[in-house]
C-alpha cells in the first residue's frame, strides 16, 4: 500500500484489506476515473446523507450504480487535526468579490455570500464527516406546514425516519461517561433561563459509537475517545459517517465508486434517452490547464439520476443545468434556507471551564478523566415546544477546532456587538490574566479553556436565493442577521454568558463589513419540493419538474431526482441531516417501486471484507505481470495531463494530414484533446514492450459532436513504441475509443514521430514529441457510415504553455510497505525519495529515447533485432536447380497460381529472389501476383549470394547464361513460346546483354527496372567510380569479394563501420545504425529511400543481402564511366542500331525511383528515348515513381499500393495485345 494513501485519499492508490484505524490501515474502495463505464443504471452525485441513500438502496436493487464525488476518500486517522495540514484543504469561494481560492475539492469549503455564508464537507462522505452528529427528527408542527407536498403530510417520515436511524444507529451520550464540563456548562446555563429552559435541557441523540463493535453495514468502529475532533474530521473510528454505512454497503453491494469528480450539469440527450452527467475530475495537474478544464468536461450516461451533491452542490448543478437548456422550474435556487443557524461564543467565562476546545492532534489518553472534551454536541435545549411553529429553535453546545486555536483570540477582539459583563477591577485583572494564559500556554489553560461554543438551530423565512455569477455559485440572503428573531437569540445567548462572567461574542460574520451576516452548516431549499412547478422545482418524490408554468407544470423529468437538503420547503428549527436521510429513503423506495425494482431487505451481520464487495461481481486488485516468477504488485506509477489543439478536416479524407489540417483550417474545423495518461506501473510502461498507460479525457470536435467526446475504457497510451512500418522510428501512439453523447462511437489514432529527422536539432525534436498526427474513424455501422470508415483527419499540437504546465503538474507516485516503526517525518521522506526515484527513472527513459534520435544512432550488427515475418503467398513454392550453357547452376523457383503469365523474376547482384518475395513485408511482388492468379517464376543467379559459384569472380557475360536458363526453363515448363520478364539493376543489364547479343530468346515483354543499356551512375556513385576505388581496393589491398556483412568481433570491422557511419547517405531521415545499410551504401550507393521501408526489413537487411565479387563490381563501374554495356575487357559492342532493330523490337517498360542514388533515372531514360529513335514509339513505356529509392520498388512497404498495381496492369496490357504467355 502507498503512503501517499495517507491524509489525502490519493486516486492512484490500490484498495486495502483491512480497517484498523488504531494501526493506521484503511480500505480504499474508490475506484480511478480511468475504470469508469461509459453507462450505468442509476448515476448518483455525491456521497452525503441523501446520496449515501439513494447509493445504498439502488446497489440493493442489483442494479449498475455510479457514485460521483467531488472530494477525496478519507478514513479515520486520515484526517488533518492542526493547523498545518488542515489549511492544505481549504477552499474559499466568494464570487461577489471574485475570489476563488484554496484547494478545489478541499475538505473544508466555506462561501461567502452576501450576508448569508455557508460551511460544508466535501470528501467521500460529505459533510456528514464534519457535522455535530445530532440526530434528529422534525418537529410535528414543522412537517405539517403548507410548504410540504400534500403527500408528505398525508403519509409522514415516521417509518422513513426509523429507517435512518436503524442505519446510524443514533444514541445519547452514555450516563456512566466521564462528565464533560461544556455539556455540564449548558445544563447549569439552562437552569439560569428559567424553568422553561431547564426541562427542555437533554442530551442529544448523536452518531457517535462508544462500543467497539460492527455497525449496520458491516464496518468495525470504534468506541469514542472524546477528542471533539468532529468539526475537522474524527481520526478514532468512532463517528457514524454515511462513508462507514450507507456508501460502504452501497459498494459492498457493487455500487462503484469515483472521488474527485465534481458534476457541473447534466442533459437529457433525446435520441437515446439517456442522461449525460458531465463532471470534471480533479486529477492532480488538469485544473492546470483552465480553459480546457472548464469547457471539456467528463460525461457518464444513465438511465436515473441523484443528485445529492448537498443543498448547495445540487442547487448549482440544476442552475447550470437550467442555463445551457435543460427544461427545468424557474424557482431554482429560489427558497433557500440557512436553517435558522446562529454560531456565538461565551469567551473567557470566570465561573467555570468549559473543555470546549478539541484534542487536535494531542493524545487524549494523557488528558485526565475530568477534562475529557467528548463529541462535538452532546447536549440540547429544545425549545421547539412554542405554540408558533416560526419561534421553534435548538440551543446546543459545540466545540472550537484545536486548528483555529491561535486565532481565536484576535478574532475574539476584533468582532463588534460584543456584550461584556460588569468586572471590577479583580476580576478585570482575572480575565486579561486568563486571556495571557491562553495566549502563552495554549488552548488548554486560561480564557480559551473557558469558552462555550453556542449553535443555535431556528426558523429563518426561506427567502434567501441562489444563483450563478461567472458560472461559479453565489448565496444572497438579505437581512438574515437584522431580524428580531436573531436578535432575540443573541440576547438570550448573551444573558448566559454575562451570567457567567464571560464576554458573549457573535458570529464570525455578524459585523456591520458583513451586513451582519450569518454563517450555516445547514444549508436547505433551492431545489424545494412543492406540488408543480410553479412553486417548488421537485414533487413529493424528488422528481423534477419541467416547468414553472402552463397546463404542464406538474410534469417532471421521470429519471432526474433531488435527494438532499436541497428538497427541503423550509427551516427546520433542529439539525436537518436525518430529515434529509428520511425524505431520501421514500424518494428512493418510490423510485425503485415505479421501476418495478425491488430494494434487498437483507441484514448484514458479517464484517465487511474490503477485499471485495461481497453481492457484486469480484474485482481483483489491480496487478502487473512482470516475470516467470509470477504476479508482482506495481512499484510505483507516473501520471501527467496534456492538451493539444489544432485543426481537423473532414472534406479530404486522403492520407495526407497536412492537406486535411489545410482544409480544417480553411473552414475553421478545430480539434482539441484534453488527456491524462497514468501508468500504474512504471515498470510496465518502460520495460515490457508494449509500454502503454492508461488513457482518459475528453476530445473537443464541433465537427463531429456538440458535446465533448469521452474517452472511454480501453484508450491506451503508448510510449516510444517501435513502428514497424518506418526505419528507425518510434512512436509515441495514442489510441482512444470514443463515445458521443449520442452513443456513437468513435476511435481517435494519433501518433508522434519520434525518427532521425531530428538528428542535431531541438527544434525538430521539440516538434517531433509535440506534434500529434490524428484519424479519426467511425467504430460501429451508423446510417450510411460502416465501421472503420475514416471521418477526417488531422494535426494537433502541444503548445509551450501548455507543456510547462505539463511539467510542473507531471506526478509521480512509489507504493512502499508500511513501516509502523517509521516517525512520520521519516515516513513522508522516505515516500518523497521513493517519489523522486521513480520520476528519475521515467525522466531517463525518456531522454535517453530522444536521445537515440537526436544523436547519431548506435550501431546496429546483424543479429542485433528480433525477426518481424508476415504471412506470404498460399500458393506453393517448388525449388530445382538448372544448369546453364557454359556448365554454371542456378536455382529455379516457382508459384503455380494460375495460368496467366508466365512471369520471370530477375534479381540484381548481392540479392535473391526476396526482393520480389520476402517475408519482411505485408504484401510482397510474388504475393501480388499470385493472389491475381499468375504463375510466377524467379531465380537464384550466379551473383546471388545463396549461390556457392557468388564468391567466385563472375563476369557479366556469364549471368547473361543464367538469365537465358532461367527463360528456356520458364518456358518448357509452361510449354508457352515467349514470356513476360521483370528484371532488376544487374538482373536486368545481363538480360539486356543476352537480348543484344542474341543468347536470349523467348521474352515477349520486358519490364526493367532502374538500369538496362545505359548505366549512369548517381551523384556519389560518379564520383567513386571516377576515383577508381574499386580497381584500386582489388589490387592494393587484394581483395576479391566484399561482404556486406560485419560482425563487432573484428577490430578491422568494428574501426570501417565506425568510419562509415560518416558515409554520406542523403537526408537525415536515411540515417540509420545498421551496419549492413552503410556498407551497402559504399558499394552501390543507397539503395533505399529509407521512409519507404519497414523497420523489420531494415533490421534483416543481412537476410536479403549478401556481398559483389571485384570483377563483376568493377565491370558494372566501368559501365557507369562509359555510360553504356561493356563487356568484362571493357569493350563496347552490345547496344548497337542494329542490335536494338532486330532484337529489341519488343513491348519494353522502364521504371525507375526518383531518388534512385545507384543509378540516376537519367539511365533509363536514355534508354527510353534510345529505343524510340531506333524502333518508334509504340512499343516503349516509362514511368519515374516519386520518393522511391532503387530497390524500396520492390520491398517498400507501399509498393503494393505504390508499385506493384501499375507494373500488372502493363503486364497484362501487353500480355492481352501480343499473345503473351499462356494467352499465345
Amino acid at each position: 500500500m502507498s503512503s501517499t494513501c495517507r491524509g489525502g485519499g490519493d486516486i492512484y492508490c490500490y484498495s486495502k484489506m483491512s480497517f484498523v484505524p488504531e494501526q493506521g490501515s484503511y480500505p480504499r474502495i474508490g475506484r480511478s476515473v480511468p475504470e469508469m463505464k461509459s453507462f450505468y443504471e442509476v448515476v448518483v452525485v455525491g456521497s452525503g446523507y441523501g446520496a449515501g441513500v439513494a447509493a445504498c438502496r439502488m446497489a440493493r436493487t442489483g442494479h449498475s450504480v455510479a457514485v460521483l464525488e467531488k472530494g477525496v476518500e478519507r478514513w479515520p486517522g486520515e484526517f488533518p487535526e492542526d493547523i498545518s495540514d488542515a489549511h492544505q484543504e481549504v477552499h474559499l469561494s466568494a464570487p461577489n468579490q471574485d475570489v476563488e481560492v484554496g484547494k478545489s475539492n478541499g475538505l473544508y469549503h466555506l462561501y461567502i455570500g452576501d450576508q448569508q455564508n455557508a460551511f460544508v464537507g466535501e470528501g467521500l462522505g460529505g459533510t456528514s464527516h464534519l457535522n455535530a452528529n445530532v440526530a434528529l427528527r422534525m418537529d410535528d408542527l414543522t412537517e405539517s406546514m403548507d410548504v410540504w407536498p400534500p403527500e408528505i403530510k398525508a403519509e409522514g417520515l415516521s417509518k422513513y425516519y426509523d429507517r435512518a436511524e436503524q442505519m446510524l444507529r443514533p444514541k445519547k451520550y452514555p450516563e456512566d461517561w466521564p462528565v464533560l464540563k461544556k455539556l455540564s456548562t449548558l445544563e447549569s446555563q439552562a437552569n439560569q433561563l428559567g424553568p422553561d429552559y431547564d426541562k427542555r435541557f437533554g442530551r442529544a441523540p448523536i452518531t457517535v459509537t462508544f462500543d467497539n463493535g460492527l455497525n449496520a453495514a458491516g464496518v468495525y468502529q470504534n468506541e469514542s475517545t472524546l477528542t471533539g475532533n468532529d468539526c475537522t474530521g474524527i481520526n478514532d473510528g468512532s463517528k457514524t459517517t454515511t462513508l462507514v454505512t450507507y456508501i460502504a454497503d452501497a459498494w459492498n453491494h457493487g455500487a462503484e465508486i469515483f472521488c474527485s469528480c465534481e458534476v457541473v450539469y447534466v442533459k437529457y440527450i433525446e435520441s437515446t434517452k439517456k442522461w449525460a452527467v458531465f463532471f470534471r475530475w480533479l486529477q492532480p495537474g488538469r485544473q492546470e490547464f483552465s480553459e480546457q478544464f472548464a469547457t471539456q468536461p467528463f460525461y457518464v450516461l444513465a438511465n436515473t439520476v441523484f443528485l445529492g451533491a448537498g443543498t448547495l452542490g445540487s442547487s448549482e448543478i440544476m442552475a447550470r443545468s437550467k442555463a445551457i437548456g435543460l427544461a427545468v422550474s424557474d424557482n431554482v435556487g429560489r427558497s433557500y434556507s440557512g436553517n435558522g443557524d446562529i454560531l456565538a461564543f461565551g469567551y473567557n467565562l470566570s465561573d467555570r471551564e468549559c473543555n470546549a476546545m478539541s484534542v487536535g492532534p494531542n493524545d487524549p489518553k494523557k488528558r485526565s478523566v475530568t477534562n475529557q472534551v467528548g463529541p462535538c454536541i452532546t447536549g440540547i435545549i429544545d425549545m421547539r415546544n412554542n405554540p408558533e411553529v416560526l419561534n421553534r429553535y435548538v440551543v446546543e453546545e459545540g466545540v472550537s477546532p484545536f486548528a483555529l486555536w491561535s486565532f481565536l483570540q484576535t478574532l475574539f477582539k476584533l468582532t463588534p456587538h460584543k456584550v461584556r459583563p460588569y468586572r471590577n477591577a479583580i476580576q478585570d485583572i482575572a480575565a486579561k490574566a486568563r486571556e495571557i494564559q491562553s495566549r502563552l500556554g495554549g488552548p488548554f489553560v486560561g480564557a480559551l479553556d473557558r469558552t462555550m461554543m453556542y449553535l443555535i438551530m431556528s426558523h429563518d423565512d426561506n427567502q434567501g436565493i441562489l444563483s450563478l455569477k461567472n458560472d461559479k455559485l453565489c448565496i444572497s440572503f438579505e437581512g438574515i442577521g437584522d431580524t428580531a428573531r436573531v436578535r432575540q437569540l443573541h440576547e438570550m445567548l448573551a444573558q448566559i454568558t454575562v451570567e457567567n462572567g464571560g464576554d458573549f461574542v457573535p458570529g464570525p460574520f455578524y459585523t456591520p463589513i458583513a451586513c451582519n451576516g450569518m454563517i450555516t452548516v445547514h444549508s436547505i431549499g433551492g431545489c424545494v419540493m412543492s406540488t408543480d412547478g410553479s412553486s417548488g422545482v421537485t414533487n413529493h418524490k424528488g422528481q423534477v419538474f419541467k416547468y414553472s408554468d402552463g397546463k404542464n407544470k406538474s410534469e417532471v423529468h421521470t429519471g432526474l431526482y433531488v435527494v438532499d437538503g436541497a428538497v427541503i420547503p423550509t427551516a427546520l428549527g433542529v439539525n436537518p441531516f436525518l430529515t434529509i436521510t428520511a425524505l431520501a429513503e421514500r424518494t428512493v423506495e418510490l423510485a425503485a417501486k415505479d421501476r418495478g425494482w425491488v430494494v434487498s431487505p437483507r441484514r448484514i451481520t458479517q464484517a465487511i471484507d474490503f477485499k471485495s464487495p461481497a453481492y457484486a461481481p469480484p474485482r481483483p486488485l489491480r496487478q502487473v505481470v512482470s516475470n516467470r516468477q509470477g504476479i508482482i504488485p506495481s512499484q510505483g506509477g507516473i501520471a501527467f495531463s496534456e492538451v493539444m489543439k489544432g485543426y481537423f478536416g473532414t472534406d479530404l479524407l486522403s492520407e495526407d494530414y497536412r492537406t486535411a489540417e489545410s482544409q480544417g483550417r480553411a473552414s475553421s474545423s478545430t480539434m482539441e484533446v484534453f488527456l491524462t495518461i497514468i501508468a500504474y506501473d512504471l515498470h510496465a510502461l518502460v520495460e515490457l514492450d508494449d509500454h502503454s498507460a492508461d488513457i482518459v479525457g475528453t476530445v473537443s470536435c464541433r465537427a463531429i459532436s456538440a458535446d465533448p467526446l469521452l474517452v472511454c475504457a480501453g484508450s491506451r497510451f503508448r510510449l516510444f513504441c517501435r513502428d514497424l512500418n518506418h526505419v528507425s522510428t518510434e512512436n509515441l501512439a495514442y489510441d482512444l475509443n470514443l463515445l458521443a453523447t449520442d452513443g456513437s462511437k468513435y476511435r481517435l489514432e494519433g501518433h508522434k514521430i519520434v525518427d532521425t529527422r531530428a538528428m542535431l536539432s531541438p527544434v525538430l525534436v521539440w516538434k517531433a514529441t509535440t506534434t500529434l498526427y490524428v484519424t479519426l474513424s467511425a467504430s460501429e455501422d451508423k446510417g450510411n457510415i460502416k465501421a472503420g470508415s475514416v471521418l477526417g483527419r488531422g494535426i494537433l499540437h502541444l503548445g509551450v504553455s501548455d507543456f510547462i504546465k505539463e511539467l510542473t503538474r507531471f506526478a509521480a507516485w512509489a507504493n512502499l510497505p508500511e513501516n509502523a516503526n517509521l516517525p512520520p517525518g521519516l515516513a513522508r521522506i522516505r515516500q518523497q525519495l521513493a517519489s523522486f526515484n521513480i520520476t528519475a527513472q521515467f525522466v531517463l527513459y525518456f531522454a535517453r529515447h530522444v536521445a537515440e534520435h537526436f544523436l547519431p544512432p548506435m550501431l546496429q550488427y546483424p543479429g542485433s533485432n528480433k525477426d518481424m515475418t508476415y504471412a506470404t503467398t498460399s500458393t506453393m513454392h517448388s525449388q530445382w536447380y538448372v544448369t546453364t550453357q557454359d556448365g554454371g547452376r542456378i536455382r529455379m523457383h516457382r508459384w503455380n497460381a494460375g495460368r496467366k503469365g508466365p512471369v520471370l523474376l530477375v534479381p540484381g547482384a548481392s540479392v535473391t529472389y526476396e526482393i520480389f518475395g520476402t517475408n519482411l513485408i505485408p504484401t510482397n511482388f510474388v504475393t501480388f501476383l499470385t493472389d491475381r492468379g499468375y504463375d510466377v517464376f524467379s531465380l537464384d543467379h550466379r551473383l546471388s549470394p545463396t549461390i556457392r559459384a557468388s564468391m567466385g569472380q563472375i563476369p557479366m557475360e556469364s549471368v547473361r547464361f543464367d538469365v537465358e536458363a532461367a527463360v528456356s526453363e520458364t518456358r518448357l515448363c509452361t510449354g508457352c513460346t515467349n514470356i513476360t520478364a521483370v528484371v532488376h539493376c544487374a538482373g536486368s543489364i545481363a538480360t539486356f546483354i543476352g537480348l543484344l547479343d542474341g543468347t536470349i530468346s523467348g521474352v515477349g515483354h520486358v519490364v526493367a527496372s532502374q538500369v538496362a543499356m545505359h548505366p549512369i551512375a548517381g551523384s556519389v556513385n560518379q564520383v567513386k567510380a571516377h576515383k577508381y576505388l574499386a580497381p584500386i581496393v582489388k589490387r592494393v589491398l587484394g581483395v576479391d569479394y566484399i561482404d556486406v556483412k560485419s560482425t563487432p568481433r573484428s577490430l578491422t570491422d568494428i574501426a570501417i563501420d565506425q568510419v562509415l557511419r560518416l558515409y554520406p547517405v542523403g537526408q537525415f531521415s536515411d540515417v540509420c545504425g545498421s551496419t549492413v545499410c552503410h556498407r551497402c551504401s559504399l558499394l552501390f550507393g543507397l539503395l533505399w529511400h529509407h521512409d519507404n521501408l519497414n523497420d523489420a526489413l531494415h533490421s534483416n537487411l543481412d537476410k536479403l543481402i549478401g556481398g559483389v565479387n571485384m570483377t563483376t563490381l568493377i565491370q558494372l563501374v566501368n559501365m557507369t564511366l562509359k555510360e553504356q554495356l561493356l563487356n568484362v575487357n571493357g569493350e563496347e559492342g552490345y547496344v548497337t542500331t542494329d542490335n536494338a532493330r532486330k532484337r529489341l523490337n519488343l513491348p519494353i517498360t522502364f521504371i525507375h525511383g526518383s531518388k534512385n542514388q545507384t543509378y540516376d533515372p537519367k539511365s533509363t531514360d536514355a534508354d527510353y528515348n534510345f529505343l524510340r529513335n531506333v524502333n518508334g514509339p509504340d512499343f516503349y513505356r516509362r514511368r519515374v515513381f516519386e520518393n522511391y529509392g532503387h530497390l524500396d520498388t520492390w520491398f517498400g512497404l507501399k509498393a503494393y499500393k505504390d508499385i506493384y498495381p501499375w507494373v500488372v496492369e502493363d503486364i497484362e496490357y501487353w500480355a492481352g495485345k501480343k499473345k503473351i504467355g499462356y494467352l499465345a
